[in-house]
């Protein structure tokens, strides 16, 4: 069974567009690999190598038919290479800048955040320093005078 010349064409173009994709998640995390430690670069490249075997595993599903062909890797593969060598040197400092906002932004609500919790902090004390405080003595309540006759004095010579 064949398959028709322009599907096939449609099948390696939608391969070389995956390995565009590739490249350009490969970009993304690459600043951050470069401000990261080892153990969080080794979680980054995990991360990077499951997102394109999930990409391999829906364009052999999808467009595949279930099957993933050598020369469909090689075509992610020339579009990944191509992307690298043309566009990787434009786009680049474009996403290292939105990392670096975006790492600034990060310390800047981390800052504020702290700031809003040590006025809570403080805030808190207070309440807890006024509702701890000792209360003054309250004299005990009298019990009310009653009015109307006054108390009989005792007789003489009962």
């Amino acid at each position: 069974m064949e398959i028709a010349l322009s599907r096939q064409s449609a099948a390696l173009l939608a391969a070389l567009l995956m390995g565009v994709g590739i490249g350009v998640l490969y970009d993304l995390l690459r600043p951050l690999r470069r401000r990261s430690g080892a153990l969080a670069g080794g979680v980054l490249d995990t991360l990077f190598c499951l997102a394109s075997g999930c990409a391999a595993f829906a364009y052999a599903m999808g467009i595949g038919d279930g099957r993933l062909g050598v020369w469909a890797l090689a075509g992610a593969l020339l579009g990944f290479l191509l992307y690298l060598h043309s566009l990787s040197d434009w786009l680049l400092p474009l996403f290292t800048a939105l990392v670096d906002a975006a790492l600034r932004a990060a310390a800047f609500l981390k800052k504020t955040l702290g700031r809003a919790l040590l006025l809570t902090k403080k805030g808190l004390a207070s309440v807890r320093e006024w509702a701890a405080a000792p209360k003054k003595p309250q004299e005990e309540p009298r019990e009310p005078e009653k009015r109307g006759r006054k108390p009989r004095r005792p007789r003489r010579g009962a």
